[in-house]
């Protein structure tokens, strides 16, 4: 099978899903996966198309502008780049063509796979619609009448022309489907693709420990965001050390923006925690997971406001393949895996109920071991990108016997 397949990532992309199944597993499959994708800021004078991986990738131009100038330069460029489309579908007659979270891409990448009888797929990832109205609503951006206007058009070419055009739809969980299809898309139109690790990574139960109990170590995985309350944790915290006086925690991340860093470093300034609160910034993921490693408890905490209820947390799923500790959040996702594996159960979003099922665990270190040892033979059951590839290519079998 040949896909086109046009991202939102700049090249060269960074996100696990993205790179494992469509640069390694499906061409280790035989099926050509040929992208197109805007230069990231390292990559300007690349030469396109450029092989990555063994495959081939398109790129769109990028300006060298930092600030609000170059992001609109940036926009309108990768707008004007979509267009490469067309010319590439008549070139490469793909049986697929795919777009993951672009909308101005989609029209095009709908028209092109009519032109050349192609299948048209939309990948979505995350709601972003939602998240922009949601943020603009509560004011936790700049220019949020401008956000609210960009999320109102998102939503109306998302659900009112994208979806209904798409032969199939890839969705993140099957929250996510449940919703989507509450917009009027039929379900039989959507395949649920959660986020996974790859095989490699994952560990044995023998590699699961009991948590140190006298200073213990709770990290945090992933992108701080004052969206998902992520300095809550911080809170945490304090009503943990009333018990367990030398914990700390450790967040293996960064803020999206600035203000997300910010809003952890002033709660735990507040709190009087400013040592015992620490941020590594971005890392590869190699070294983030080394942190993980050396973790007591590690945390899966997502604000369950309806933007993250569609969630699948690839924290999550981290943790178990290496057979941690782990303590989450009720969200709809979490609860199921939790449940599943038998690895532990969610909680509610609660700084209290954190505290409790956090000291919980430390005051029965041997119980948390055993419970952390569940983790990796499930992930590698249910969640690696091997088996998760498996589900994918599935659907794109099923979707080539049907005809147009």
């Amino acid at each position: 099978m040949k896909i086109l397949y046009i991202v939102e990532d700049c090249f060269p992309p960074f996100r696990t899903d993205v790179v494992e199944l469509f640069a390694k597993q499906m061409p280790a499959r035989g099926h050509q996966i040929d992208w197109l994708m805007q230069r990231g800021p390292d990559a300007l004078n690349i030469l396109s198309p450029t092989n990555w991986m063994g495959n081939i990738v398109h790129l769109t131009l990028r300006n060298k502008h930092k600030g609000l100038l170059g992001r609109i330069l940036n926009n309108l460029l990768g707008m004007w780049g979509d267009f490469m489309i067309i010319p590439l579908a008549f070139n490469g007659r793909y049986d697929v063509i795919q777009v993951r979270d672009k909308f101005f891409a989609s029209l095009i990448a709908w028209l092109a796979a009519r032109l050349t009888g192609a299948r048209f797929v939309y990948w979505m990832s995350y709601p972003f619609a939602e998240s922009k109205l949601y943020q603009a609503r509560n004011r936790l951006v700049p220019h949020h009448y401008l956000v609210w206007f960009k999320g109102q058009i998102i939503r109306n070419l998302l659900y009112k022309i994208i979806l209904p055009l798409a032969d199939h739809i890839f969705v993140q969980s099957q929250r996510m489907k449940e919703d989507v299809a509450q917009q009027g898309i039929p379900l039989a139109k959507m395949t649920p693709v959660p986020m996974g690790i790859r095989a490699d990574r994952v560990g044995n139960a023998e590699d699961a420990i009991a948590p140190n109990t006298r200073t213990p170590l709770l990290l945090h995985l992933g992108v701080i965001m004052q969206l998902r309350q992520s300095e809550m944790m911080v809170r945490v915290l304090q009503r943990v050390r009333i018990r367990y006086p030398y914990a700390r925690l450790l967040y293996v991340g960064e803020g999206q923006i600035s203000s997300d860093r910010q809003a952890v470093e002033e709660e735990a300034a507040r709190l009087g925690l400013s040592a015992a609160v620490t941020i590594t910034g971005f890392l590869p993921m190699e070294e983030a997971w080394e942190h993980v490693k050396s973790a007591d408890i590690c945390l899966s905490a997502i604000a369950p406001i309806p933007v993250f209820l569609v969630s699948s947390p690839t924290k999550l799923i981290e943790y178990m393949a290496m057979a941690k500790c782990i303590v989450a959040n009720e969200l709809p996702e979490q609860c199921q895996v939790m449940e599943a594996s038998g690895i532990g159960w969610c909680i509610p979003w609660d700084e209290q109920a954190f505290a409790n099922e956090i000291c919980s665990l430390l005051g029965n270190p041997e119980r948390a071991r055993k419970l952390a040892a569940k983790g990796p033979d499930w992930v590698r059951k249910n969640r690696t990108y091997n088996v998760i590839a498996d589900l994918v290519e599935l659907q794109y079998k099923k979707l080539s016997q049907i005809s147009h």
